[in-house]
């Protein structure tokens, strides 16, 4: 006999995992599918990256009751300085003193702390249960999907999730289309001790080889650390994979000393190609795609998780109405609904991460002047600034 849940979401990452605890929370029974069990992700959660959460993914974990887990790990972004190498002027972003509320732009927590906390969360969760498996095949009729596992088990659901990553095997047996952009360049991710306090600054720095951004992380409250992600140009990048980690400390020192005096690399350097990907569509019958299955965005502004957390959202309060009022969660009615605001706001995110990109990763002279005029906008500019100020912290375009 088919076992049956109400939702299958493949994929136990970071999008997976949060996504199965917030349809869980609304009422649903979830099955969720990865070959990777609980017990390795921790063992062998060697993860040196980071993620930027937003002031709106910060009120949605409150939802779910997940920041209380979350909070003591986090460390707050109160100030952003953008700088430019080739200008005088510098953009800065900050708390306003005049606010009451003083909310931070952001907040910074290591990957592998963020997914084993969410492990625990989902570990707890009666309404879910964990396959450590693949999944071979699916069919989807009118009003269920049938799913074979590679154990020989079959589930049956009214919804299938995507959120197994860039290259999802889910919406490749769906047959969905997608387009990728080459932005010919590596992300570089370590950690990073240093002589002073951060005090909560981030700091996104473009230099003529790539955007290189500090972000603060908290490690131990006796010693400073901050986490760096430098998206690097081709072919500068093929400099730096050639040269000795005493030599990439020598350059951060040139570049960012002056925030934090000495620095010292304490983690393994990691690297990975930087691809912009979209997928043709974000639904199909009976199926939805998430995070990097749906859109994998450049590192610049740090979206990347927010415009997931953001898709999640909109899936919840619709899982939530549909649950009160005992609709079916997976009918073309809910998912219209899903696609008709997410996919139009992570337009909008895409858009604009991937022309900043283009305009501050650039070293033509042309390019490179109108960034300089920018910044020079910036700082005279109220409303401009307001803009990039709450697409930083809210992934949000707008003035107030």
């Amino acid at each position: 006999m088919n076992k049956k849940f109400d939702i299958i979401i493949v994929g136990s990452g970071l999008t997976g995992n949060t996504c199965s605890l917030a349809l869980a929370k609304a009422g649903y029974n979830i099955a969720l599918i990865d070959p990777n069990s609980f017990v390795e992700a921790f063992k062998n959660n060697n993860d040196t990256r980071t993620t930027a959460l937003s002031s709106k993914a910060k009120l949605f974990f409150e939802e779910l009751n997940i920041w209380r887990l979350l909070s003591s790990y986090t460390c707050s972004i109160n100030n952003i300085l953008v700088k430019d190498s080739k200008s005088k002027d510098n953009i800065s972003f900050k708390n306003s003193s005049q606010n009451k509320s003083n909310k931070p732009l952001g907040y910074m927590i290591e990957n592998k702390i963020l997914l084993q906390q969410l492990i625990k969360a989902v570990i707890k969760e009666s309404r879910i249960e964990k396959f450590d498996t693949k999944v071979l095949s699916f069919y989807r009729k009118k009003e269920s999907v049938q799913v074979k596992l590679a154990s020989k088990k079959i589930l049956q659901c009214k919804l299938i999730i995507g959120a197994d990553g860039k290259n999802s095997f889910i919406r490749n047996l769906a047959d969905i289309g997608f387009t990728k952009k080459d932005y010919k360049q590596k992300a570089f991710i370590f950690n990073i001790k240093h002589e002073k306090k951060h005090n909560n600054l981030a700091v996104e720095n473009f230099l003529e080889q790539g955007p290189l951004a500090a972000l603060p992380i908290i490690k131990n409250k006796n010693k400073f650390f901050s986490s760096i992600v430098w998206s690097c140009n081709k072919p500068y990048y093929n400099k730096i994979l050639g040269i000795e980690k005493k030599e990439i400390n020598t350059l951060l020192n040139d570049h960012l000393s002056s925030f934090y005096g000495k620095i010292n690399i304490i983690s393994k350097i990691k690297s990975w190609d930087l691809y912009l990907i979209k997928s043709n569509r974000y639904i199909d019958h009976r199926l939805l795609l998430l995070g990097d299955a749906a859109h994998s965005i450049h590192p610049l502004a740090g979206q990347g998780f927010n415009l997931t957390l953001r898709g999640i959202h909109k899936l919840f309060d619709i899982a939530k109405e549909s649950s009160l009022y005992n609709r079916d969660i997976g009918s073309d009615e809910n998912l219209l609904k899903y696609n008709r605001t997410h996919y139009l706001d992570s337009k909008a995110i895409i858009f604009v991460t991937d022309k900043l990109n283009i305009l501050f990763s650039n070293s033509n002279f042309i390019l490179r002047t109108i960034r300089s005029n920018g910044i020079n906008l910036f700082n005279k500019s109220k409303i401009v600034k307001n803009i990039f100020k709450n697409y930083a912290s809210n992934g949000k375009l707008s003035i107030k």
